[in-house]
C-alpha cells in the first residue's frame, strides 16, 4: 500500500521562482543558523531535484520552515497562518515566497485548493501535520488529515521531515528562541501506488495509513532526541562530574610550578586560594544544578583571567580575555562534546604561555 520511494541523488536542483531578495536571505540565515544553532541537515538527497513533492515535519518552532529550505535550492511553498501575513515587512516576505495564509481555526477550502495547485504545477510543498506547533510534554500532537489527502490527489511522493533541538531552544511560551544545536533529517520519500489511489474515496483506511506511516518515519528520529534532551535536562539537574587533574587540577599545577621556582607571588596565590576554596565547598556541600556545573566548567578560565590582570599588558590582556571568553561560551553552548575533548589542551596552552610569561620576567 504505502511504500518507500528511491529518490533522486541528483544535485542538480531546478530552482522555481523565488524573490529577489532569497540569495542574500538565504545566505545570511545560513550563516546565523550555523553560529547560533550549529544547524546540520541529513538526508538532502532525498528531496527530488525537480517535480512535486510534499514535505511533511514536526513543528517544535516558528522558524521551521526557514529550518527546511535554508539548504534547498528549490524554494518550498507552505501553508502558514494568516494573521503574520498582516505584519507590514513580514507579510511581505511570506507573501513573496508564495505562502498560503490559512486561519487555523476555520481552515477553508481554498487552502487546500491552494496547495493541491501547487502540487500540480510541479513544486515543492510543505506541511506540518500536526496544525500548529508541537504543545508541552511528550512526543508529537496527533497528525490531521490533509498531509495524506494531498499525496491521494495529487500523487505526489510525501518527504517525511524530522526537526530536533526545536522545543529545547524555543518552547512554547518563550519569546525569543534560545542557541542550541538543531538537527533536520529528510527521510526516503513515501508514495502511494496509483492503483491503491483509485481506491481511497471507497476505503477510508488507506488515508489513515499514509498518516501512520508519515508518524512513524518522523519519530524514527525524533524519539531518540526526546530521550537524549531528557538525559541533559537530569544531568544539568544532577552533580557536576568528578575534580580532574587535567581540567580542574591545571591552576593548582601552575601555581606549584610558579611556587617552585620561586616566582609564585602573592596576586597569584589569592586568587587559587579561592578557586581551591570554591572547588572545595562545592563537594561538600555536594552542590547540583546548571549554575554549579557552569560555573565548574567556567571556573578555571576566570581564574586564569584575574591571575593575569598586572601581569600582561593591557591591550593584550583585554583582547586575550575578549576571545578566550567568546570563544569558551561558544563552545560550551554549540559544540560542547568538542569543548570536552579540547578543553584541558586549551587551559594547559593558556596557563603555560602565561608560566613562560611569568618565568622570563613579565612578572
Amino acid at each position: 500500500m504505502v511504500r518507500g520511494a528511491n529518490a533522486s541523488s541528483s544535485k542538480s536542483w531546478v530552482t522555481e521562482s523565488s524573490p529577489s531578495f532569497h540569495g542574500p536571505l538565504r545566505k545570511f540565515a545560513q550563516w546565523l543558523c550555523t553560529v547560533y544553532h550549529d544547524i546540520t541537515i541529513e538526508g538532502i538527497e532525498h528531496v527530488p531535484s525537480h517535480g512535486p513533492a510534499i514535505i511533511a515535519a514536526n513543528h517544535p518552532t516558528y522558524l521551521d520552515p526557514g529550518f527546511l529550505m535554508i539548504e534547498l535550492n528549490r524554494p518550498i511553498r507552505f501553508m502558514a497562518y494568516e494573521r503574520p501575513m498582516r505584519i507590514p515587512v513580514l507579510g511581505h516576505i511570506l507573501r513573496a515566497y508564495g505562502v498560503i495564509p490559512v486561519d487555523v481555526k476555520k481552515p477553508g477550502r481554498a487552502s487546500f485548493e491552494a496547495a493541491v495547485k501547487v502540487l500540480r504545477s510541479g513544486m515543492l510543498f510543505g506541511i506540518f501535520p500536526e496544525g500548529g506547533r508541537t504543545k508541552k510534554g511528550a512526543g508529537m500532537n496527533p497528525f490531521k488529515s490533509g498531509v495524506a489527502r494531498l499525496a491521494l490527489i495529487t500523487g505526489a511522493p510525501i518527504i517525511p521531515a524530522t526537526i530536533t533541538g526545536g522545543r529545547r531552544v524555543w518552547r512554547r511560551g518563550q519569546s525569543f528562541p534560545k542557541p542550541g544545536k538543531i538537527r533536520v533529517v529528510f527521510h526516503p520519500p513515501i508514495t502511494v501506488d496509483s492503483s491503491e489511489r483509485l481506491k481511497w474515496k471507497r476505503d477510508k483506511t488507506l488515508e489513515r495509513g499514509v498518516i501512520k506511516e508519515v508518524m512513524k518515519t518522523i519519530n524514527r528520529a525524533y524519539r531518540p532526541s526526546l530521550r537524549k534532551e531528557a538525559r541533559m535536562r537530569r544531568l544539568w539537574r544532577g552533580t557536576p562530574p568528578r575534580l580532574s587533574p587535567l581540567v580542574e587540577g591545571i591552576p593548582i599545577f601552575f601555581l606549584a610550578i610558579l611556587a617552585a621556582f620561586g616566582a609564585a607571588a602573592a596576586s597569584f596565590v589569592a586568587p587559587l586560594i579561592v578557586y581551591s576554596s570554591w572547588l572545595g565547598l562545592e563537594r561538600l556541600t555536594d552542590a547540583r544544578g546548571r549554575f554549579v556545573i557552569w560555573t565548574r566548567h567556567l571556573l578555571p578560565w576566570i581564574t586564569l583571567g584575574v591571575i593575569s590582570v598586572g601581569i600582561v599588558s593591557k591591550v593584550l590582556l583585554v583582547a586575550g580575555a575578549v576571545l578566550t571568553t567568546m570563544g569558551v561560551i561558544w563552545l560550551t553552548i554549540f559544540r560542547f562534546p568538542l569543548y570536552r575533548r579540547v578543553r584541558s589542551l586549551m587551559l594547559v596552552l593558556s596557563y603555560g604561555a602565561l608560566l613562560m610569561h611569568v618565568l622570563r620576567g613579565g612578572a
